[in-house]
């Protein structure tokens, strides 16, 4: 080989290693410049996101208060619901009570006096055939 052909494989090795190198910066500018974007837009999505929590901040406090009071009422149903059912276990006492005394009361009477009148029953409302059978002799 002579001189210039080493001369001429020397610029073209340097101008590729020119180009390779150009290459590489222009690609490494674009990365820099995609990476500092996308921190742009991060930053950007951030301070939305800051915001909005600063913004939601601001109603907690109201949100927990309207969920306490919320509790609140919720315990007092639960108290009144308490009271409802127990004002109605006295009420089935009482009527229960009330229902035991009148049959004890015809009871009485029956055992008196089984054949005087034998219309009234035990328990309210009942009937007996015998009562209202006109053929029946147990009350002739």
């Amino acid at each position: 080989m002579d001189t210039d052909q080493v001369i001429w494989i020397v610029v073209a090795i340097v101008v590729i290693l020119a180009v390779a190198a150009l290459a590489w910066m222009l690609m490494r500018r674009a990365q820099q410049k995609k990476h500092a974007e996308e921190r742009r837009e991060r930053a950007e999505r951030a301070a939305e996101l800051r915001s909005e929590a600063d913004q939601h901040a601001r109603t907690l406090p109201d949100a927990e208060l309207r969920a306490k009071e919320e509790e609140v009422n919720a315990e007092k149903l639960r108290l009144d619901a308490e009271r409802a059912e127990e004002r109605a276990r006295e009420a089935e006492t009482s009527y229960l009570q009330q229902s035991a005394r009148q049959e004890d009361r015809i009871r009485e009477a029956e055992r008196l006096d089984p054949d005087g009148g034998g219309t009234h029953r035990a328990t309210p409302g009942a009937t007996d055939a015998w009562q209202d059978d006109p053929d029946d002799t147990r009350n002739h």
